[in-house]
Protein backbone atom coordinates (compact mmCIF):
# COMPACT_ATOMS: atom_id res chain seq x y z
CA UNK A 1 0.00 0.00 0.00
CA UNK A 2 2.79 2.24 0.58
CA UNK A 3 3.52 1.96 -3.27
CA UNK A 4 0.33 3.08 -3.85
CA UNK A 5 0.43 5.67 -1.90
CA UNK A 6 3.21 6.94 -3.62
CA UNK A 7 1.44 6.86 -6.79
CA UNK A 8 -1.72 8.55 -5.61
CA UNK A 9 0.07 11.26 -4.38
CA UNK A 10 1.09 12.65 -8.27
CA UNK A 11 -2.40 13.08 -8.44
CA UNK A 12 -3.64 16.66 -8.43
CA UNK A 13 -7.14 16.15 -7.28
CA UNK A 14 -9.44 13.40 -8.32
CA UNK A 15 -9.33 10.19 -10.38
CA UNK A 16 -12.14 9.15 -11.96
CA UNK A 17 -13.04 5.57 -13.35
CA UNK A 18 -15.80 5.69 -16.53
CA UNK A 19 -16.61 1.84 -17.25
CA UNK A 20 -20.54 -0.41 -17.83
CA UNK A 21 -21.59 -2.53 -15.18
CA UNK A 22 -24.09 -5.17 -16.55
CA UNK A 23 -26.53 -4.89 -13.75
CA UNK A 24 -30.64 -5.14 -13.57
CA UNK A 25 -31.07 -1.25 -12.34
CA UNK A 26 -29.24 2.07 -11.86
CA UNK A 27 -29.76 1.14 -7.74
CA UNK A 28 -27.77 -2.05 -8.69
CA UNK A 29 -25.36 -0.68 -10.88
CA UNK A 30 -24.59 2.56 -8.36
CA UNK A 31 -24.00 -0.28 -5.36
CA UNK A 32 -21.56 -2.38 -7.58
CA UNK A 33 -19.98 1.22 -8.41
CA UNK A 34 -18.90 2.01 -4.86
CA UNK A 35 -18.32 -0.91 -4.11
CA UNK A 36 -15.51 -1.45 -6.72
CA UNK A 37 -14.26 2.23 -5.46
CA UNK A 38 -14.31 0.77 -1.73
CA UNK A 39 -12.47 -2.79 -2.78
CA UNK A 40 -9.70 -0.63 -4.32
CA UNK A 41 -8.85 1.39 -1.06
CA UNK A 42 -10.97 4.80 -2.04
CA UNK A 43 -12.98 5.94 1.10
CA UNK A 44 -13.95 9.89 -0.61
CA UNK A 45 -16.00 8.87 -3.70
CA UNK A 46 -18.48 10.61 -5.64
CA UNK A 47 -20.87 8.99 -8.83
CA UNK A 48 -20.34 11.74 -11.61
CA UNK A 49 -22.39 10.28 -14.08
CA UNK A 50 -25.30 7.47 -14.35
CA UNK A 51 -27.23 6.60 -16.99
CA UNK A 52 -28.98 2.93 -17.05
CA UNK A 53 -29.16 1.26 -20.78
CA UNK A 54 -31.12 -1.32 -20.43
CA UNK A 55 -28.15 -4.18 -19.46
CA UNK A 56 -26.64 -2.00 -17.30
CA UNK A 57 -24.99 1.15 -16.50
CA UNK A 58 -22.53 3.79 -17.78
CA UNK A 59 -21.16 5.06 -14.63
CA UNK A 60 -18.08 7.99 -13.80
CA UNK A 61 -17.65 7.53 -10.30
CA UNK A 62 -14.72 9.80 -9.00
CA UNK A 63 -12.42 9.11 -5.91
CA UNK A 64 -11.13 12.48 -4.46
CA UNK A 65 -7.69 12.33 -3.62
CA UNK A 66 -7.07 15.39 -2.32
CA UNK A 67 -9.67 18.03 -1.84
CA UNK A 68 -8.74 22.21 -0.71
CA UNK A 69 -7.23 22.58 2.29
CA UNK A 70 -5.55 18.80 2.04
CA UNK A 71 -1.88 18.64 2.79
CA UNK A 72 -1.30 17.51 -0.72
CA UNK A 73 1.30 15.11 -1.30
CA UNK A 74 2.48 16.67 -4.69
CA UNK A 75 3.89 19.76 -3.50
CA UNK A 76 7.24 17.67 -2.19
CA UNK A 77 7.56 15.53 -4.88
CA UNK A 78 9.84 17.80 -6.85
CA UNK A 79 11.96 19.87 -4.20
Amino acid sequence: MKKNKLILSQIIDSLDIETFIACQSEEEGKRIGLSIMEKLGFRDIDIVFIEFLGSGVRIRIRANIYKPGDTYGWLNLYK
